[in-house]
């Protein structure tokens, strides 16, 4: 199924934007929504409204081609049809990017295969791994279609502190309907340390305290600009 729960959104979204990348690859894109999040927050936000004005790259991977949406189409800089193990390394090494997401797609490769890649992707991107991803024993094997089939099970301690490419991870948990869901950063810069989304949201949450000061200001001032 090409899309996500909502659990973690936010705070994997202030981890991607914190960095600032240049250029992001959304390996797994299903329906586009995180190339909708990360134009909005790395382009639009910043005034840059029109397509010509982007100025970063934000690719995408999707395995079935019937699952990549206009929209889509319209958001990412590109999009590669093909099996994530073999594009993902092979784009990473072409294009230098400062992020690479998997969103809920870990869990459709046999476990062997996942930590191969994710110590690929770990020594390829130049700033941080992010990984959304079902945790435990609670969630369905077979999903509506066979792309779609949980080929392995994940566990909070197969990722929490291990080393990929290196460095090592960080596990938030989240709750879905009594499920653990995981939401994995692994920085992979210099002397880096991998985000830790509690921070990033506080962060989020001090940046949305000063926008909704300033808006305060602006509506005083109008409301006396108005008055009669």
């Amino acid at each position: 199924m090409p899309v996500s729960i909502w659990n973690g959104m936010e705070d994997c979204l202030a981890v991607i934007v914190g960095c600032r990348p240049a250029a992001a690859l959304d390996a797994g894109a299903g329906f586009g929504l995180w190339g909708c999040l990360l134009r909005q927050y790395l382009d639009v936000w910043s005034g840059r409204l029109e397509r010509e004005q982007w100025a970063t790259r934000i690719d995408a991977v999707e395995m079935d081609s019937a699952r990549v949406q206009p929209h889509a189409r319209h958001l990412y800089t590109d999009i590669v049809i093909g099996d994530v193990r073999e594009v993902v390394p092979r784009r990473a090494v072409e294009v230098r990017y400062d992020v690479i997401l998997f969103g809920d797609v870990i869990e459709h490769l046999p476990k062997d295969d996942g930590i191969r890649l994710l110590e690929q992707s770990a020594r390829l991107a130049t700033r941080l791994v992010v990984v959304r991803i079902p945790l435990g024993d609670g969630w369905r094997r077979e999903g509506r279609e066979e792309p779609d089939h949980h080929r392995s099970r994940w566990y909070a301690e197969d990722l929490r502190g291990r080393s990929f490419g290196g460095h090592l991870a960080r596990v938030r948990e989240y709750d879905f309907l009594g499920n653990p869901y995981g939401l994995v950063t692994i920085a992979t810069g210099e002397d880096s340390v991998a985000p830790d989304p509690d921070v990033a949201q506080h962060a989020g949450e001090d940046q949305r305290d000063s926008i909704e000061a300033r808006l305060d200001r602006l509506e005083r001032r109008l409301e006396r600009l108005v008055a009669p």
